[in-house]
């Protein structure tokens, strides 16, 4: 591996700083910012096996780093900034790097002044966003009851029998997720870490996420996933904070965790996510819908503005319990829905991030039975065949309805009143779309 003077120079700084740098996640310092620096031949990168700050050199490459490197010095000194990491963004071209500027510099007067740099593509304030969970919810007395409510709210056990999402990746840019929970186990084609020094170890709140998602059907145990022959990628970029599941993420972990889950070929991205309007995350957003991977994000939980990036246009946002009811908006279940929890365990949980991992699930339904839909289109189809489900009056509300989506979708699917619910027949992985 050959370690290029810009990498060197962020392992350094970390080494001689690491006792006053503030973390990352879970603390973010609020003089910390990123600096694009764009590279045309960024793409002959070759990323297997590397760190944060790392970069290992392909055989072919151009020598284009050691230009970026200078350039990071330069700026670095220019501006009195103190390198933190970096890691190259090969879908948009550039490279990021972390620097924090000096206790007595103004934040807004180092951005300004950066951003009239011509050597500098561009720069922001490092953000902080949260997993979107708003606790436990229910008793283990009839487990099983609660389970079919959910996955009948949403249509899903009919869905089975025409489609399990099979051979649809869906990235899941979260906490960590227990992959070897006994039903995951075998779901994941992928699962890498994004946060600078992190162990990588499974948290509540990715863990159930991923279970709602793909649990494993057919194993005679625990519960069914809503797209259970769709394939995992795991990709940490939020810590949890404490034992309720909240987890906290930065502009770089989730900016480095995007950037993979484009290039690695990804066809649904799931965000249970928010927090304030990010430019570096909304051009990797904007990069995955024009590849045409669907997005997938939390709306919010009990909050009357909907969080991004579930504001973007071309992202699928949606609510769950407590989010504000309003036309042409998508609610999927996500109060007491039983899921799959740290280690080898089950629990009910509620939140907009479960409604989202529902909707990201009859995402790959649809995409197994056509894979050419767009974000769009699908966002539309789920709007037109959703179902009132409650007891009327106040109590009812519109959800997603995966069985009516996929009849809509394709005139040999019926999903009458006297359908019996179904298990697919076959969750084998296939070729991704």
């Amino acid at each position: 591996m050959i370690l290029h003077a810009f990498a060197a120079v962020l392992i350094a700084a970390l080494l001689a700083g690491c006792a006053s740098t503030a973390p990352i996640v879970g603390g973010v310092s609020e003089r910390r910012i990123l600096v694009m620096i764009a590279d045309p031949d960024i793409d002959r990168f070759d990323l297997r096996g590397a760190r944060s700050g790392v970069y290992r050199q392909a055989r072919t490459y151009s020598g284009t780093p050691e230009r970026v490197a200078r350039v990071l010095r330069e700026v670095a000194a220019d501006f009195r900034l103190k390198p933190v990491e970096g890691w190259p963004m090969q879908s948009l071209g550039i490279h990021c790097a972390v620097f924090e500027i000096e206790p007595d510099a103004s934040l807004a007067a180092v951005i300004a002044s950066l951003d009239e740099d011509e050597r500098v593509e561009s720069v922001q304030r490092m953000q902080q966003f949260e997993v979107q969970e708003s606790g436990d919810h229910g008793t283990w007395d009839d487990p099983y009851l609660s389970l079919q409510r959910s996955l009948e709210d949403s249509g899903i056990t009919r869905a089975h029998r025409w489609s399990t999402g099979r051979g649809v990746r869906i990235a899941v840019i979260d906490t960590g997720v227990d992959v070897e929970h006994p039903d995951l186990r075998g779901q994941t084609i992928d699962a890498r870490n994004f946060i600078s020094g992190g162990a990588g170890a499974p948290d509540r709140h990715g863990t159930a996420v991923a279970g709602v998602i793909a649990s494993v059907a057919g194993n005679q145990r625990g519960i069914v996933g809503v797209a259970p022959g769709a394939r995992l990628l795991a990709l940490q970029a939020c810590t949890q904070r404490n034992a309720d599941g909240r987890g906290t993420c930065t502009s770089f972990s989730l900016a480095r965790a995007l950037d993979h889950a484009i290039t690695a070929g990804s066809d649904v991205l799931n965000l249970s996510l928010g927090g304030p309007h990010d430019a570096l995350l909304e051009r990797l957003l904007g990069k995955a819908i024009e590849r045409n991977i669907v997005v997938v994000a939390a709306r919010g939980d009990d909050r009357a503005n909907v969080m991004f990036p579930a504001t973007l246009p071309g992202v699928i946002a949606v609510g769950g319990p407590g989010t504000p009811a309003e036309a042409g908006r998508l609610s999927a279940p996500g109060l007491e829905v039983l899921t799959l929890v740290p280690p080898d365990g089950y629990d009910f949980l509620s939140g907009s991030s479960i409604a989202a991992a529902h909707v990201s699930g009859i995402v790959a339904l649809l995409l197994e039975r056509d894979p050419a839909l767009h974000a769009s289109d699908i966002e539309s189809l789920l709007v037109r065949t959703s179902r009132p489900v409650g007891r009327g009056g106040a109590d009812n509300r519109m959800v997603v309805s995966a069985c009516d989506a996929l009849a809509e979708l394709s005139s040999a699917i019926r999903c009458g009143a006297d359908d019996r619910p179904e298990r697919a027949a076959s969750t084998a992985a296939s070729p991704a779309r």
